[in-house]
């Protein structure tokens, strides 16, 4: 397996931070954001991710998005 660049590691790390802050806040409070609403949660912290130049954890937020809308 090729090792990753530095500047992708953080770009994963990005996406990732923002969708175990997700996790955390439904393990915490269960239903707090609703199933259907999650593509659309992923979609507003890809935009984040664009504005702070996260410009690859933006691509993977997206392309979780739509896989959460492929599942329903």
């Amino acid at each position: 397996m090729p090792e990753l660049r530095t500047e992708d590691a953080e770009q994963i790390e990005a996406a990732a931070r923002v969708v175990l802050g997700l996790l955390r806040l439904q393990a915490l409070k269960p239903g707090t954001i609703p199933a259907e609403e999650l593509p659309d949660m992923l979609l507003v912290a890809a935009e984040e991710r664009h504005r702070q130049g996260d410009f690859g954890a933006e691509r993977m937020l997206c392309d979780w998005a739509d896989m959460l809308r492929d599942w329903e």
